[in-house]
């Protein structure tokens, strides 16, 4: 998982029958460096863009936590039987948005 900032929002006339209807933003990875210990989340982040799927609200401007991969499917997947895999083609999901965040200097 990443903390990343709600850059934008992604739309898509053609995608995979799965997607339809779910929400899709684009979202910025913050790195240790771009928070150089602030504690207040002011730092922007500097990384390339991530589109993600969006089943909690989230809106520009906010900071998200994403998850990947498998973690990320699971997420957005309704409630699955035992051992069923989830069958959404997504790699990018937010799991939180986020509230407030502290860095603590580790120097």
């Amino acid at each position: 998982m990443f903390l990343a900032k709600v850059i934008g929002s992604v739309w898509s006339s053609v995608k995979w029958p799965e997607l339809s209807g779910m929400k899709l933003l684009l979202v910025r990875p913050y790195s240790l460096a771009d928070l150089g210990g602030a504690v207040t989340g002011d730092a922007a982040p500097t990384h390339d863009g991530v589109v993600c799927a969006d089943v909690l609200g989230a809106g520009v401007g906010e900071d998200v936590v994403i998850a990947y991969g498998h973690a990320a499917r699971v997420a957005v997947s309704e409630l699955l039987p035992d051992g069923a895999k989830p069958s959404i083609p997504i790699d990018a999901a937010v799991v939180a948005i986020v509230d407030r965040f502290a860095v603590t200097d580790q120097q």
